[in-house]
């Protein structure tokens, strides 16, 4: 029974860093670009206003940074947001946040 519990788990893992992996940035920074940046800075020196959410940069960057628990957040709905994101597209745009975090 321990050996199957311990292989469903790494399973599991495997799987979400596959996911993690299979990501695309570029994808991730159009879909950023297209719905995101009403209310966020989506790119690094694209504009000097401030936004109304935190930039994608400050996001990245930001103490803690956990890939996974960010995807969740892209799926849950924001109180300004008119759209939902798949679960692929939040792994690209969360691809892409990590990009901005170097």
């Amino acid at each position: 029974m321990k050996v199957l519990a311990i292989c469903c788990a790494a399973s599991f893992y495997v799987i979400g860093v596959s996911g993690a992996r299979g990501a695309d940035a570029e994808a991730g920074r159009r879909l950023a670009q297209l719905r995101c940046a009403v209310c966020h800075i989506v790119a690094q020196n694209l504009r000097d206003e401030v936004a109304d959410a935190p930039p994608f940069a400050i996001i990245g960057r930001k103490f803690g940074f956990d890939y996974d628990s960010l995807v969740s957040a892209l799926m849950e709905p924001h109180a300004k947001m008119n759209f939902r994101v798949t679960r692929p597209e939040a792994n690209d745009v969360a691809a892409y946040i990590t990009t901005l975090a170097r």
